[in-house]
């Protein structure tokens, strides 16, 4: 088991980020080079446990380098900063993180395509939840809508797509195992082969209807609350008066993570899950505009009932057999726009409200304001207040601190993209 200290990864990490960054500023073949930069700035005042109330600064900055002089080849590295964030509201990271998200390269040959690196490949349909996104996975409930880009995960991978027809291809994807950090030792683990994922989809239009159905196999998670194992799916995306689209999947075989064998449809029938969405835009005035989305999550043999919420993040519960997502946003003369976004558990009666307000006040420079809130009792998975049901560690040892977010919190930032 091959093991490194992630202080030294990270030192090694950044000095080939570099080396590559003037590689592809260097190479001629790459002689146009795009540059873009985008920098968030956010002071939140949050609330925690115990009613007790925090304010602190946050934000993130990227910077993307991708050549743009070759028709047939494109390539882009993309690097990430997130400072400290303690309220878990505007950004992704809990430590000061450096990460390169995206490091890809994407060649065009006369009758196939070739991507490899460090990106994202979309399967199926959908905003916030797909069930067809077999490769990262859309499932999960707990997501930040201040962030600019809702489920933007990355991996490694080498996929290629070969033209079957003007509107259909085969495309394929192989994924390496990724890198487990264990933050018990410190160290890094490399995992063995039989961890790898890969699979097949086809993709193909049909009377104005867009259709796609595949195979993976999942060797290891990439999100969190994965699903492992065989995985087919089918998805669907067309207009009927508003676009409609949706997908199904599920999951077959050893699920090492699980600890479980799905051999039986007991087993199977759990995993089996269904995502639909519709939406529409109407003009409300001079440069102005309405759009409306409404999705949902539906797990047919998950619980219908209220659990716990230890039982829940534990993973001893399952999931909940139904999640939605609404949406409203109204964009005001290409200048002001305010949207609500929730993602709501009709199951245990509790929702996560999120409330933006935007003006573009120039190119490229946004004031912007969000107010989270959780609606729900202290055992829902969106509870206000949760301060009975965490455990107290006066210690600051166990899995619930004090000034972790609780409840709600206020945001006002801005961001900055050139």
């Amino acid at each position: 088991m091959n093991t490194t200290n992630p202080i030294v990864l990270r030192r090694v990490l950044t000095g080939a980020v570099m080396v590559l960054v003037g590689f592809l500023f260097a190479h001629p073949a790459w002689s146009e080079t795009e540059v873009r930069t985008n920098l968030e700035f956010y002071n939140t005042v949050y609330r925690g446990r115990n009613d007790t109330w925090y304010y602190t600064g946050s934000g993130k900055a990227d910077i993307r380098l991708g050549s743009i002089g070759n028709r047939n080849m494109r390539a882009e590295a993309a690097v990430e900063f997130y400072p400290v964030d303690l309220s878990g509201g505007s950004s992704v990271a809990a430590v000061p993180a450096l990460n390169l998200k995206r490091f890809w390269i994407k060649a065009n040959f006369p009758s196939w395509r070739l991507t490899a690196g460090k990106t994202k490949v979309a399967w199926g349909n959908g905003f916030v939840f797909n069930s067809g996104d077999i490769l990262f996975g859309s499932l999960s409930p707990y997501l930040d809508f201040t962030q600019s880009t809702v489920r933007d995960d990355t991996a490694w991978l080498t996929a290629f797509n070969i033209p079957t027809g003007h509107f259909s291809y085969i495309e394929g994807v192989l994924l390496p195992p990724s890198i487990l950090y264990d933050s018990g030792s410190g160290s890094l683990e490399v995992q063995t082969i039989d961890k790898t994922s890969g699979g097949l989809r086809f993709f193909a239009r049909a009377g104005g209807w867009r259709l796609e159905t595949g195979y993976l196999y999942k060797g290891d998670a990439k999100v969190a609350s994965d699903l492992l194992g065989h995985r087919p799916y089918f998805s669907f995306h067309g207009h009927a008066g508003v676009d409609v689209y949706g997908a199904v999947s599920l999951a077959a075989g050893w699920d090492g993570d699980a600890g479980v064998n799905r051999d039986n449809w007991d087993e199977i029938s759990k995993t089996v899950n269904f995502s639909f969405g519709a939406f529409h835009q109407f003009q409300t005035g001079y440069d102005s505009t309405l759009t409306l989305r409404l999705e949902t999550l539906v797990m047919p043999w998950q619980n219908w009932n209220a659990r716990d919420y230890q039982e829940i993040i534990d993973g001893d519960a399952g999931y909940y057999g139904i999640m939605i997502y609404p949406e409203l946003t109204w964009m005001m003369r290409s200048t002001w726009y305010t949207s609500v976004q929730s993602v709501i558990s009709p199951v245990d009666a509790s929702a996560q409200i999120t409330t933006t307000f935007g003006w573009h006040v120039f190119q490229g420079f946004t004031l912007l304001g969000f107010v989270v809130v959780n609606a729900g009792d202290e055992q829902s998975l969106f509870a206000y207040d949760r301060s009975g049901a965490w455990p107290d560690y006066p210690d600051g040892s166990g899995k619930w601190k004090a000034y972790e977010f609780n409840g709600v919190n206020i945001t006002i930032g801005a961001r900055y993209s050139y």
